[in-house]
């Protein structure tokens, strides 16, 4: 028998499915609640049909620590069941997640996206936490332009508008959600906190990131972690809540706990652990944390030997990280050492110097010692052409310069240089 969603909860067993898989943090609880789901899907219950959907659309949608695998297909499978059985949920839902497609919403049994948002914000109002976070995300995102339709969209005139009119109230349903246990919707409350668009008392954004912290979300553990570091400077505290996060589950907070390792913050110094929290992140996928794995192989930090070959497979992998900050040039400063040099790697001139340029004009950024390897490998670029059209002056001004910080290998190569008699101040090789 189909089940179509009205206000107040969904059915008994979907409702102990949600809480078991979005708010336990246990991948053995959360296996149970995706049971529940399967049985009442099969006992055709549509909702169900719309979180079994979400269990395998990713990180995104689920807490990844709970081993679902990522299957696109199945999950639309999924929603499209949910949506023809008229489950407002898998209606709002599919929406959100891109998978309404035309002919899927020319074939919902409900009669408008309008008609199937009112029954969520209907279960929202009632205290359904998933719900008020479904309502939240509507309005963050901007679906209900589309849900409420042209006349309501034709009252803003741009995006800020907009924002300014619906972050207020998103915030409110992520707030009762938060109340009732459900983290998911944090990391947009803070977009909303940040922008100042919401009447946000920072006292209250503090108190429902430590509650959920407590709760056990490891992501908002680690949110937590970084709010006393910065904000408060509290090591010890900082540090618990970096490893908490750790051990329920959210491997890429272990560079934070790597970082606290490696400078002594919050714990005693240890670059083994340090190196061992930094590869665990790496591992995991954290930009930062392949590059501090990286960095421990190029420079044979601690205990861990130097590996030029272990450090360019890092920190190509933290170049090529999609969630690096674009501006952050640590991994090319050391990436065009080791292109220049051939240092576990084929020699690369062209990509030495590729790297070179993105860092030409940010060299006071760089750190001892690769501020000096890096001048050294824009003198020998420049001085001799490898990588680009050779301009002995420019060259020769970056050996000096690499020198001046100690560098014995630029001074071999400048002595290869001598200034031509002829072409006023022009350079020779020896």
């Amino acid at each position: 028998m189909e089940t179509k969603s009205n206000g107040g909860a969904y059915a008994a067993k979907v409702e102990r499915a949600i809480g078991l898989v979005w708010t336990s943090y246990d991948p053995a609880a959360m296996r149970r609640g995706y049971d529940l789901l399967e049985e009442a899907a099969e006992e055709g219950d549509a909702d169900a049909c719309c979180y079994l959907a979400r269990c395998h659309m990713g990180e995104e949608y689920v807490w990844s620590g709970g081993g679902f695998v990522r299957d696109e297909a199945l999950a639309a499978h999924y929603m499209a069941q949910s949506v023809l059985r008229g489950s407002a949920s898998g209606a709002i839902s599919a929406l959100r997640m891109g998978m309404l497609t035309p002919e899927l919403r020319d074939a919902m049994p409900c009669p408008s996206l309008k008609e199937a948002f009112e029954a969520v914000r209907a279960r929202a109002d009632a205290g359904q936490a998933f719900c008020q976070y479904m309502v939240g995300n509507a309005l963050f995102w901007g679906d209900s332009l589309e849900i409420e339709g042209e006349s309501f969209a034709a009252r803003f005139d741009s995006a800020e508008e907009y924002e300014a009119y619906a972050y207020p109230i998103a915030a409110e349903y992520y707030e009762r959600s938060f109340s009732n246990g459900l983290a998911a919707g944090f990391g947009n409350y803070r977009t909303i906190y940040e922008s100042d668009l919401a009447d946000i008392d920072s006292d209250i954004y503090e108190d429902y990131l430590k509650q959920l912290a407590d709760s056990g979300d490891p992501l908002t553990c680690n949110d937590y972690g970084k709010l006393l570091e910065d904000e408060y400077d509290a090591p010890e505290e900082a540090f618990a809540y970096f490893l908490k996060a750790v051990e329920r589950g959210d491997l890429r907070s272990a560079y934070n706990v790597g970082s606290c390792y490696a400078r002594g913050y919050g714990v005693a110094e240890d670059p083994g652990k340090a190196f061992a929290y930094y590869t665990m992140a790496a591992e995991a996928g954290s930009a930062n944390a392949q590059f501090q794995t990286g960095n421990f192989y190029f420079e044979g930090r601690g205990d861990v030997a130097r590996d030029y070959a272990g450090a360019v497979r890092w920190l190509e992998r933290a170049r090529d990280n999609e969630e690096r900050d674009e501006e952050d040039i640590r991994p090319l400063a050391e990436l065009a050492v080791c292109y220049q040099n051939g240092w576990g790697t084929a020699v690369d001139d062209k990509r030495a110097f590729d790297c070179l340029m993105r860092l030409e004009e940010r060299l006071d950024e760089l750190w001892e010692p690769v501020d000096a390897q890096v001048l050294h490998a824009l003198g020998v670029a420049y001085a001799f052409g490898r990588g680009t059209k050779r301009d002995m002056r420019r060259g020769i001004g970056y050996l000096d310069r690499a020198i001046a910080y100690g560098s014995e290998q630029a001074a071999r190569d400048r002595a290869r240089f001598r200034r031509s008699f002829f072409g006023l101040g022009g350079w020779r090789l020896r």
